[in-house]
């Protein structure tokens, strides 16, 4: 086979023509930089160059007025189209310049045609994009010292002892209340919260500051183990902090002034201690989100499968955690992963408590530089639950009319047998070719 059997024929919107001739131009784009008193430029490197070509085309036949009106049109039309080149195949370009028609008396039953085309390339634009985590993370660095500001009118400073010891009975309490919700969620924190009881008499009794005890809360609140776990230990971490603030145990009291003196600035102690308290667990809670993993695309989801080497399903969804004690669960296995995405569900439970406890604390806060502070960091978490619900894949409530498996549903549901993986991983089926028939968490779409 020759060379030139390996030529294409040459068309352009389909409209063919003869090619005599070509010409294409290819290269870098090349900036020279030339300064003064100096022997040597400098070139820098924009970029490929835009490929031309120019072809030399004719047409010929008894019929080549009819050949040739039809060319003109085709590339009068507006927009760039498709050139199947006889060198460089099919490419995209844009007709540029003039498209020279040539007719001779010598040459009868012919014309020639003078073709400039340059590739269409792409329509793009530079896009931006707001780092929320990021963003999220300053500005619960900005709520952490502003936090510390405020708790420096803390003091006890000219109380009598009885006062003192009240204020530190109630911070017993306080700390009761925090290990006694944190127990079922992280025992890390409910842990680090009864060894910081033993350490109050220490903390809050002078001459020790405030800075010391807002230290030692963070410490308590990131001494938990969550933080190392999956997503569903994160997401319980978060509603759990949250939930702090909400409790009444923690919750401000009224300074009156039909009390005695004493009993004022008792009051007004124990208010800073259960602000600090409140604050630092929102601000442990922003952490806990920004800890988060977060989808590329809403397709990454934690529902996905591998199979291994063995061929056993791998299926990485806290899902199957309550299956792992049933011994007729056959080639399953958990993995705690934190590669997992939160679900919508799980994104829209996050926002909606937190943005109850901080709406909550900010009608308690005093400190304008708190409020201000709390107020950023509202909006930053809703900047970022808003991204990755963006990225997360929406869930919905379905039964199976029966037991049938998970192909037939995926294919039912969905149209696409493949999906059966959306079933199965979300809802720990035992085995999938017997799903039961139970509610089912699965993808809106």
């Amino acid at each position: 086979m020759s060379w030139i059997d390996n030529l294409q024929d040459a068309s352009i919107r389909g409209v063919p023509f003869k090619v005599e001739e070509d010409e294409a131009t290819f290269g870098r784009r090349v900036q020279v930089h030339e300064y003064p008193n100096r022997d040597k430029p400098w070139s820098e490197d924009l970029g490929r160059a835009t490929r031309k070509f120019s072809v030399q085309a004719y047409l010929i036949g008894d019929d080549y007025f009819e050949q040739r009106n039809k060319l003109i049109e085709a590339v009068e039309k507006p927009g760039s189209c498709t050139l199947v080149h006889p060198y460089y195949g099919e490419m995209t370009v844009t007709v540029t310049d003039e498209v020279r028609v040539s007719h001779t008396r010598d040459e009868g039953r012919m014309c020639r045609v003078s073709f400039s085309f340059i590739e269409a390339g792409e329509l793009s634009f530079p896009t931006s994009g707001l780092a929320t985590g990021t963003k999220l993370s300053g500005v619960a660095a900005i709520l952490d010292d502003f936090l510390s500001s405020a708790f420096e009118s803390f003091g006890l400073d000219g109380l009598p002892d009885f006062t003192q010891n009240g204020l530190l009975a109630e911070a017993m309490d306080m700390f009761n209340t925090v290990t006694e919700a944190m127990q079922y969620v992280d025992s890390g924190i409910s842990a680090a919260s009864r060894l910081l009881q033993g350490d109050l008499s220490v903390l809050l009794m002078p001459p020790s500051s405030g800075m010391d005890f807002v230290n030692q809360l963070q410490t308590m609140w990131r001494a938990g183990t969550k933080l190392s776990g999956n997503v569903t230990d994160l997401v319980s971490m978060v509603k759990g902090l949250s939930g702090i603030t909400l409790d009444t145990g923690l919750a401000p009291r009224g300074v009156w002034k039909t009390d005695s003196v004493t009993t004022q600035a008792q009051t007004t102690q124990r208010n800073y201690v259960a602000q600090a308290i409140r604050t630092s667990a929102l601000s442990e809670a922003v952490y806990t989100v920004t800890s988060l993993p977060k989808s590329s695309s809403p397709s990454s989801t934690s529902s996905q499968q591998q199979v291994t080497s063995s061929g056993t399903v791998l299926i990485s969804h806290a899902a199957v955690n309550d299956i792992l004690d049933d011994d007729t669960a056959v080639g399953v296995m958990s993995s705690t992963s934190t590669e997992s995405v939160p679900s919508w569900d799980d994104l829209t439970d996050i926002r909606d408590s937190l943005n109850m406890a901080i709406d909550q604390e900010m009608t308690r806060v005093t400190d304008d530089g708190l409020f201000l502070a709390l107020r950023q960091v509202r909006t930053a978490l809703n900047d970022d639950i808003s991204d990755r619900l963006e990225q997360a894949a929406r869930t919905s409530e379905r039964v199976p009319p029966e037991i049938r498996p998970a192909l037939v549903l995926a294919a039912d549901w969905y149209d696409s047998a493949g999906r059966e993986s959306d079933i199965t991983a979300r809802n720990g089926i035992h085995h999938p070719g017997f799903v039961p028939v139970k509610t089912l968490k699965v993808p809106v779409q």
